[in-house]
């Protein structure tokens, strides 16, 4: 019973992970891992009688096999061997749990699932409520995330999580569990799988919008009955109608990333001279080259960035205010004012529309309109020379922002490998060495690869990778053999095919709730035959 409860407990609060951590040790912990310690005590307790399986579990042997990659890795990591260590320690915490749950009873694991279902619904209705513009719930939100996120201005939910792609991943894995708990409930099954559906769409999460709908075409195979394809109609009808309605959905399965959205020519003239401190109307004639409207209600403005160096921006410009929304291809002419330095000489003028809240054009790689703006006519030393205009251009991203593609991330995701082949850069390293590779001095280092097998195969290798794909797919067969004898070998097999699909895209095996899981799957498929319930 203990056991039961303690599972519950520790997937109850898998979804929502604070950001601050608390000192264990040489150590600091995320609240969710220090949770898990003593649950993981719990467990071996209360198995305590019960044989170790690890043997005879292929699954568990890769990644046992993985465990011993990835400390192998951090040793080697070039970068920071101190954190690939840590993060190789929260492999060996998942490989852990997986080996542990291996050693539940049947009855104990549906308690877990359970749980998971309640949770992933209460990020559900997180997410329905941000998505719907509840916005006194940022603060509570912020203990979770950083920031909120926003899709060319559009609000995407976090559902409790750092960011939207975790969130969705929960709904997802409760999307999966509960639609096979309430087999036996259709009508609460159905509106169930629509709530879950549109707190999942909330997200914009493409990868697990094609995740769901993946791992509920799974279960109307192994369902094999009256009533299988509902759960499939009821989510394609609950997305297809979300999509329907918003803009951003349609624009966002038509392209990559937000560069799709944030397009801009410019037309202006090239060269200005001005007094010092001077005053001028200067008219800048701009076109939405992109695939979604200006519109006036969403703050999108006309500035510029004045560069006196080409690494150091002097100051922004003011705004000046689209007359009417400006629909794509649609050009208008703006009258823009335009500041002269106090200090003479020659600055780069960069001309800039601007998202307000949420980016600059140029920082989703959209070339600024340039200009030359030589101040003169008072006493004071000789202008500087004039700087150059393409390594002041080429210095924007770095000073405002960059935002790789999926390919981008791919593509160096596979240079790392190819330098690294055997161990990779170690363990969390991708994040914190992409941006180098390629040829930025700022990035963010919250960007993984976007692709599960492709991150661990930069981090860890090929033999990491080859030992992940072997757990997986060693899982994968032992579930299909489980899954028509056992509702909790199926609902595992199910989220970690859900899992799969989803980390196609993106990653979510950095975060404590996630690998939990992923060893929770795990787990459960590795259990002989006679322990599952008939």
């Amino acid at each position: 019973m203990i056991a039961r409860v303690c599972l519950a407990v520790l997937l109850l609060v898998a979804p929502f992970e604070p950001r601050f951590t608390v000192p264990v040790g040489f150590f600091r912990l995320s609240l969710l891992e220090a949770v898990a310690l003593p649950c993981f005590a719990v467990f071996a307790f209360a198995s305590r009688r019960q044989p170790w399986r690890v043997r005879s579990s292929p699954a568990l042997m890769a990644l046992a096999l993985m465990l011993g990659v990835a400390l192998i890795s951090a040793s080697l990591a070039s970068v920071d061997p101190a954190r690939s260590l840590k993060f190789a320690l929260r492999l060996g915490a998942m490989v852990t749990f997986a080996v542990l749950v291996s050693r539940l009873e049947d009855d104990d694991l549906k308690w877990g699932f359970r749980a998971l279902t309640i949770s992933g619904s209460l990020a559900a209705i997180l997410a329905i409520a941000e998505g719907l513009g509840v916005r006194s719930l940022d603060v509570f939100l912020g203990v979770f995330r950083e920031i909120p996120f926003n899709v060319a201005g559009i609000r995407r939910a976090s559902a409790g999580s750092e960011y939207p792609n975790l969130g969705a991943a929960m709904i997802l894995y409760a999307l999966t569990a509960g639609a096979t708990l309430l087999r036996s409930r259709p009508w609460l099954r159905a509106s169930f799988i629509a709530g879950l559906t549109l707190g999942l769409a909330f997200t914009y999460s493409r990868g697990a919008w094609l995740a769901g709908l993946v791992a509920l075409v799974g279960l109307a195979w192994l369902e094999r009955g009256r009533g299988r394809v509902a759960p499939i109609l009821a989510y394609l009808a609950v997305l297809g109608l979300f999509v329907g309605r918003e803009e951003i959905s349609q624009i966002r399965f038509g392209g990559e990333n937000a560069n799709d959205f944030y397009a801009a020519a410019y037309e202006a003239p090239s060269r200005h001279e001005l007094r010092p401190s001077e005053r001028v109307v200067i008219p800048v004639t701009v076109t939405n080259a992109g695939r979604r409207p200006w519109r006036r209600s969403e703050e999108i403005h006309l500035s510029y960035h004045l560069y006196e160096h080409p690494g150091r921006p002097l100051v922004d410009g003011p705004r000046t205010d689209l007359p009417r929304d400006v629909p794509p291809g649609d050009s208008v002419t703006l009258d823009a004012i335009l500041r002269a330095p106090a200090k003479p000489g020659e600055y780069l003028l960069m001309w800039d529309m601007v998202h307000e809240e949420t980016t600059w054009f140029s920082g989703q790689g959209v070339k600024p309109g340039t200009a030359r703006l030589t101040v003169g006519e008072e006493p004071g030393p000789a202008p500087s020379p004039p700087p150059s205009e393409k390594a002041a251009i080429a210095a924007i991203p770095d000073t405002l922002a960059w935002r790789p593609s999926r390919l981008d991330l791919w593509t160096i995701a596979i240079r790392m490998w190819a330098e690294n082949p055997f161990f990779g850069v170690g363990p969390d390293n991708f994040r914190w060495t992409y941006g180098t590779r390629a040829g930025k001095t700022v990035f963010d280092t919250r960007v993984f690869a976007n692709n599960t097998f492709l991150e661990f195969a930069a981090t860890l290798g090929a033999l990491g990778v080859a030992a992940f794909g072997a757990a997986v797919v060693f899982a994968l067969w032992s579930g299909v053999r489980l899954a028509g004898t056992s509702e909790a070998a199926r609902i595992a097999l199910l989220i970690l095919v859900a899992m799969l699909v989803h980390g196609l895209a993106d990653y979510v095996l950095g975060f404590t709730g996630h690998y939990l899981v992923f060893g929770l799957v795990v787990g459960v498929l590795s259990r002989p035959a006679t322990a599952e319930s008939r």
